[in-house]
């Protein structure tokens, strides 16, 4: 019976390991963006989908401030914005590094409405 334990253990460590290999070739897009375009993208965009909660007080607000002027504001389109995101989750090094300029802007952010808050009171 412990034999029999082992080697199912064994060979689901085994299927695990070789499960989390990635075989894919990473294809880099025809147009990537560059890192630091990418975080100012990423960051943009999360501003722009927190400012979506105001969109009901202004009906207006997806059409002057949605994807189009997102889109036309760094020249890129949807296509290209996802191939792009493809190509650096898959280099998660990378990514991350991006992602962590972005949580570094939006906390700078916050502090600075903080601190705006505060002097109010």
């Amino acid at each position: 019976m412990k034999i029999k334990n082992f080697h199912i253990r064994i060979t689901f460590i085994i299927l695990l390991l070789f499960s989390c290999d990635n075989p894919i070739d990473v294809k880099k897009p025809d147009k990537l963006i560059d890192q630091v375009l990418m975080e100012k993208i990423l960051y943009e965009a999360t501003l722009l989908e927190v400012m979506s909660t105001f969109s009901e007080k202004n009906p207006n607000f997806t059409k002057t401030l949605g994807a189009p002027y997102f889109y036309l504001k760094y020249g890129i389109d949807s296509l290209q914005l996802s191939e792009n995101e493809s190509y650096y989750s898959k280099n998660p090094k990378i990514y991350q590094k991006i992602h962590m300029k972005v949580l570094l802007r939006m906390e700078k952010l916050k502090d600075s409405f903080d601190i705006l808050t505060k002097k109010e009171k």
